[in-house]
C-alpha cells in the first residue's frame, strides 16, 4: 500500500469514499477497494488485481483532460514507450487499461515520503543530502532522455524517497511525461502553454522553465531547469520565484533574477558551489545552462569532495557551452568565400585572443561577482541549529513560564529567570525570530525589576543586547538598532571592552554600513576603535576587527589616507601576534591593497596581493567571490608593475607565477 502525498490531497473521510463511483467496481480485472487521493492529474485508489491477487494502485486521469482524444491507440503506444522505461529511480507504470473512456494507469504499490512532504515538516536539507537526491534524480533524467522522453513536470512531489529501513536516501521519479503525452493527444493539444490548461497538469508554474512560460518549444534543458528550482527550494526553505499569481510567477520565471540563496557560510566553499551549479541551471537561455543531466550529476558529485583547484579545472559550471546545432539549408561555397572566411577566422581569432585571454580581468568567467561594500559585512542566517531534545526543552520551560504567572505573576525574579533560559535554548538553536520575542519580554520584566529595587537574571544592558542581536539576525534592523543603541548608551565606558557593548557596536556598525549610512557606521566604529585599542595586548583580534572595519568605512568615504593608516595599524599588529592565517587577514590584506591601489602605490598593492593570495591557498575555504575579487586585483596591480607577469596570469599561471616569486 502507498505511503505519502505526492501531488494529491487525502480525502479519507467515510462520506467522500461513498460517493465515489469506482469504489466497489471492476476496472478491466482490476477490482478497486478504496481511494487513496485526488490529484490534478489523476483519482488513485489502491486495488487489487484479480489475476493474482495482489495489492496494485490504479490512477484514474480525470476525465476533463482525456474528452478530446480522438486517437486512443497512438495514445495507447507513447504510454506504453512511458512503461518500457528500465531505471531504479524512475517510477513507471505496470500496465494502463482503457475503460468505458477512461485510461487507467497501473503502478506497483510503493511506501515512500514525497520531498513536499519533507520539506513541509523540515523547511529545508543539507547539502550532502541534496547531493544524494538530486543526482538519482539526474540519473532519472538521463534513462528517460536516452528513450527521447521529457518529465515536463519536475517538482517536489514528483521526487519520492522510498522508506526501505537504509540509512541513505533511494530515490524515485514520479509521473515520468504522463502529462505531455495527454496534452499532445488531445485535440489543440499541440502547444506548450500551460496558461490556457489546466496548470498542475501540464507543469507547475513555480518550477517552469522560460521557454516553457512563454509557450515555446522545449528540450531536456527544461527539465533541468525545474530542478535547478527544486534544488534551490530544498536548500533554502522557498522556491526561487514566487508570484502573487500564475502570471506574476511565470513573468518572474522568464525575466526576473533570483534572489542568492543566502546559504550558510560555514560550510564553504560548498555554499559557493552550489550557489554557482544552482545559478547555471537557472539560466534563462537554455544554450547557457548544463546540457545533461549526466554533466549537473558530476558536478553535484564534485562539489562536496573537491579540492579548489580540482574544482576550479574540472566543474562544468565554469565551462561555455555549446549552443546545440539547428538544421541549416545546404549551400555552395566558392573557393573565394572559403579564402575570405578563414583569412576573417584568424583576423578575429588574434583580436579574440588578445580581447578574451589578456585584457579580460583574470577569473571573471571562474568567479562569481564580489561587492567590495561588503567585505566586513555579516550574512545573517534563518537556518536553525538542531538542538538535543529540543522540543521538550521549550515545552518544559514554557510550562513553567506558565506555572509562574500563575502562581506568582510577571514580576517576579524567577519569571525573569525562566524567560532567560527560554531566550538561551532559542540562541542556542538560532530561532532567532522566538529568541527576539522572548528577549523583548525579558527587558520588560528586567526594567519592572530594576525600579523595583530587584535583580533580574542579568543587567538591562544585556537584556537590550538579547534583543538587539537576535533581532539583526532575524533581519528586523529597526529594532536591533533601537535595542543596540540603548545597551552602548546604558554600558559604555563602564568598562574596558565590555563584551555586550562590542556585540551591539558589532550589529550597529553592520547595519548602518549596509544602509550605506557611512557616517554613523564611522561613528559606531570609532567607538569600537577606541574601546579596542585600550585592551589591545589583551585582546589582538578585537583590535584587528575593530581597525579593519573602521579603515573600511573611510575607504568608502573616499578618505584614502586614513583608511590608508588604519589597515596599517591593523595589519601591523596582527603581523606582530603570530600572523594566523584566517578569514580576517584574507579581507584585510585585500581592503588594504584597494586603498594602496586607489592612491597608485600599485608596487606595494602587489605584495599585499601576493601574500593574500598565499593564505588563500592555505585556508582552502575562503569564499569563491572574494578569491576572484583578489585575483583580479592582483592582475589589475600587475599590469602597472609587471606587464609581463600579467599576461602570464592571464593565461594561466598565476599559482605558478606567485610560487616563482
Amino acid at each position: 500500500m502507498t505511503s505519502g502525498r505526492d501531488t494529491f490531497s487525502f480525502r479519507d473521510d467515510a462520506f467522500s469514499q461513498a460517493k465515489d463511483p469506482f469504489i466497489g467496481k471492476v476496472l478491466d480485472h482490476y477490482e478497486i477497494e478504496e481511494k487513496i487521493a485526488d490529484g490534478s492529474l489523476s483519482s488513485v485508489y489502491l486495488a487489487i488485481d484479480s489475476n493474482n491477487r495482489q495489492e496494485v494502485i490504479v490512477k484514474v486521469i480525470h476525465k476533463h483532460l482525456i474528452s478530446t482524444i480522438k486517437n486512443y491507440k497512438k495514445l495507447e503506444q507513447k504510454i506504453r514507450a512511458l512503461i518500457a522505461l528500465n531505471s531504479a529511480n524512475i517510477a513507471s507504470y505496470k500496465d494502463v487499461v482503457f475503460v468505458d473512456g477512461r485510461v487507467c494507469l497501473i503502478m506497483k504499490p510503493l511506501i515512500f515520503e514525497s520531498l513536499e512532504d519533507l520539506l513541509s515538516k523540515t523547511g529545508h536539507i543539507g547539502p550532502e543530502r541534496a547531493v544524494g537526491i538530486f543526482s538519482q534524480v539526474c540519473d532519472a533524467l538521463t534513462a528517460a532522455n536516452k528513450a527521447d522522453i521529457m518529465h515536463r513536470d519536475i517538482k517536489p512531489s514528483n521526487i519520492i524517497i522510498l522508506d526501505n529501513q537504509k540509512f541513505s536516501d533511494d530515490i524515485m521519479v514520479l509521473d515520468f511525461g504522463i502529462a505531455r503525452i495527454i496534452a499532445e493527444e488531445t485535440e489543440g493539444g499541440k502547444t506548450d502553454q500551460f496558461m490556457t490548461r489546466t496548470r498542475e497538469a501540464f507543469g507547475s508554474p513555480l518550477y517552469l522553465s522560460p521557454e516553457q512560460c512563454a509557450g515555446k518549444k522545449v528540450d531536456n534543458r527544461s527539465d533541468i531547469y525545474s530542478l535547478g528550482c527544486v534544488i534551490y527550494e530544498s536548500l533554502t526553505g522557498k522556491p526561487p520565484f514566487v508570484g502573487k499569481n500564475v502570471l506574476e510567477t511565470a513573468y518572474k520565471h522568464m525575466n526576473d533574477n533570483p534572489r542568492d540563496m543566502g546559504l550558510d557560510p560555514s560550510m564553504e566553499p560548498i555554499s559557493s558551489r552550489f550557489e554557482e551549479v544552482v545559478a547555471k541551471c537557472l539560466a534563462k537561455d537554455p544554450d547557457a545552462r548544463y546540457q545533461t543531466a549526466a554533466d549537473l550529476k558530476d558536478d553535484l558529485e564534485l562539489l562536496m569532495t573537491a579540492e579548489d583547484a580540482e574544482w576550479e579545472a574540472e566543474a562544468g559550471v565554469y565551462r561555455e557551452e555549446t549552443p546545440r546545432k539547428r538544421e541549416k539549408k545546404s549551400t555552395r561555397i566558392s573557393v573565394e568565400a572559403i579564402i575570405w572566411g578563414v583569412s576573417i577566422f584568424f583576423l578575429v581569432g588574434i583580436v579574440g585572443f588578445w580581447s578574451w585571454f589578456i585584457l579580460k580581468p583574470e577569473g571573471s568567467k571562474k568567479y562569481p561577482n564580489f561587492d567590495s561594500n561588503t567585505l566586513w559585512l555579516v550574512n545573517p542566517s534563518s537556518k536553525t541549529k538542531p538542538i538535543d531534545d529540543f522540543g521538550n526543552k521549550e515545552e518544559a520551560i514554557k510550562l513553567s513560564l506558565q506555572n509562574i504567572e500563575r502562581d506568582m505573576g510577571t514580576n517576579c525574579r524567577e519569571y525573569a529567570d525562566s524567560v532567560f533560559s527560554l531566550v538561551q535554548l532559542y540562541f542556542e538553536s538560532q530561532h532567532w525570530s522566538d529568541a527576539q520575542q522572548y528577549a523583548r519580554k525579558l527587558v520588560s520584566v528586567t526594567e519592572k525589576l530594576e525600579k523595583d529595587g530587584q535583580e533580574g537574571p542579568g543587567p538591562l544592558s544585556e537584556c537590550l543586547r538579547l534583543v538587539a542581536y537576535s533581532a539583526f539576525m532575524a533581519g528586523d534592523y529597526t529594532e536591533a538598532i533601537a535595542a543596540g543603541t540603548r545597551s552602548v548608551d546604558l554600558s559604555y565606558g563602564k568598562e574596558t571592552l565590555n563584551g555586550q557593548t562590542i556585540q551591539c557596536l558589532r550589529v550597529l556598525g553592520d547595519i548602518y554600513s549596509r544602509q550605506d549610512k557611512l557616517r554613523k557606521a564611522a561613528e559606531v566604529y570609532n567607538k569600537l576603535f577606541a574601546m579596542a585599542e585600550q585592551d589591545k595586548e589583551q585582546h589582538p583580534t578585537i583590535y584587528w576587527e575593530a581597525t579593519a572595519k573602521f579603515g573600511d568605512i573611510y575607504r568608502r568615504l573616499g578618505d584614502y589616507n586614513e583608511a590608508e593608516r588604519l589597515y596599517k595599524l591593523g595589519i601591523e599588529w596582527w603581523r606582530s601576534h603570530g600572523m594566523p592565517d584566517n578569514i580576517w587577514a584574507v579581507r584585510a590584506l585585500y581592503g588594504y591593497a584597494m586603498v594602496l591601489s586607489y592612491q597608485n602605490k600599485f608596487k606595494e598593492s602587489e605584495e599585499l596581493l601576493k601574500e593574500d593570495l598565499s593564505i588563500i591557498k592555505r585556508l582552502n575555504n575562503v569564499e569563491l567571490g572574494l578569491v576572484g575579487a583578489v585575483r583580479k586585483l592582483y592582475v589589475d596591480t600587475l599590469w602597472h608593475t609587471n606587464w609581463m607577469g600579467a599576461v602570464s596570469a592571464q593565461l594561466g599561471d598565476l599559482d605558478k607565477d606567485i610560487k616563482r616569486k
